[in-house]
């Protein structure tokens, strides 16, 4: 009698295997740590920078983000450092209490001090969460008098 090629029916074989995700940009993700392209700013934060508005805030504790002002001082362009967009917008997608904004030159206008958190997404979660229109990242922006986080 011949051996039998294939291994007995009750045989459970376990197979473990590290899933990995890579992005464009060649940064591998992997679900353990999905909150690594996510940076939380709190309200102890924003009250010990000494910041005046939400685009103050973002100068002085985003070093992922590029912010430039004009020569008088006004919010002149946002971007993500060492990325561009594809769709031709490197300005990221602002959200404030579950509503997005038109403009990030809004952010000039948001008071610090009615700021509760604000989560900066640059890595494969701000499309995942918000779509194309957010491949330049997402600031997400909850008030004290807003609305329950998303």
């Amino acid at each position: 009698m011949a051996a039998n090629r294939y291994p007995p029916a009750s045989l459970v074989v376990t197979v473990s295997a590290a899933v990995s995700l890579s992005a464009c940009a060649g940064r591998q993700y992997r679900p353990a740590d999905s909150r690594a392209g996510v940076q939380v700013i709190t309200a102890e934060q924003i009250a010990r920078s000494g910041a005046s508005t939400a685009w103050d805030v973002l100068k002085r504790e985003a070093p992922t983000l590029t912010l430039r002002d004009t020569r008088g001082g006004r919010p002149a362009s946002a971007g993500r450092r060492g990325r561009s967009s594809i769709v031709l917008q490197d300005a990221p997608l602002v959200v404030l209490d579950g509503v997005r904004l038109t403009d990030f030159r809004a952010l000039d206008g948001i008071p610090a001090v009615t700021i509760l958190m604000i989560s900066i997404y640059t890595g494969i979660e701000g499309t995942t969460y918000y779509g194309t229109n957010a491949v330049s990242g997402v600031i997400v922006i909850q008030t004290k008098d807003g609305g329950e986080p998303e």
